[in-house]
């Protein structure tokens, strides 16, 4: 939906109680959607890693209703790597897990084309480490991620 206006106009007939001609007035409704679908967003998210396994923290993808990729797609980037890991983006399809009252939810059960980034505890690491990421989609959304891992 982007950020389109809409603008609804409607005339209401109001009947008066003391049996007078009815009255009609106009309302113009303006809506506007909740988050807008441009813009730029600070997401701050957190993941726990078990030694030096390769974990997911983040995956982005722009595809239709009809599981098809918009174009251009969606972008993932590593703006900060972690100071005591390896992080790395690879576009791979993998399982979307889209909310069920979202019209993509019915592309869960395949593989969607996409981006997902990976953290990698260095060698004998425990403790905290950090990375920022930064996904971007076709209708010009920017959404900076920072990733804090807790590695056991």
């Amino acid at each position: 939906m982007g950020s389109k206006l809409f603008i609804l106009a409607c005339v209401a007939g109001l009947a008066i109680a003391s049996g007078a001609s009815a009255q009609s007035s106009r309302y113009v409704v303006t809506v506007h959607p909740a988050t807008p679908a441009s813009g730029y967003q600070k997401l701050n998210v957190a993941r726990a890693a078990i030694g030096g396994t390769p974990i997911r923290v983040w995956a982005n993808t722009a595809i239709d209703p009809d599981c098809s990729v918009q174009a251009p797609g969606a972008t993932l980037t590593i703006l900060e790597p972690p100071a005591h890991g390896a992080a790395v983006v690879k576009d791979d399809p993998y399982f979307a897990a889209f909310p069920p009252t979202n019209p993509r939810s019915a592309c869960n059960d395949r593989k969607v084309p996409g981006h997902q980034a990976f953290y990698t505890a260095a060698s004998g690491f425990k403790g905290h480490d950090r990375m920022v990421l930064q996904g971007s989609s076709p209708d010009g959304a920017v959404r900076r991620i920072a990733v804090d891992i807790t590695v056991r």
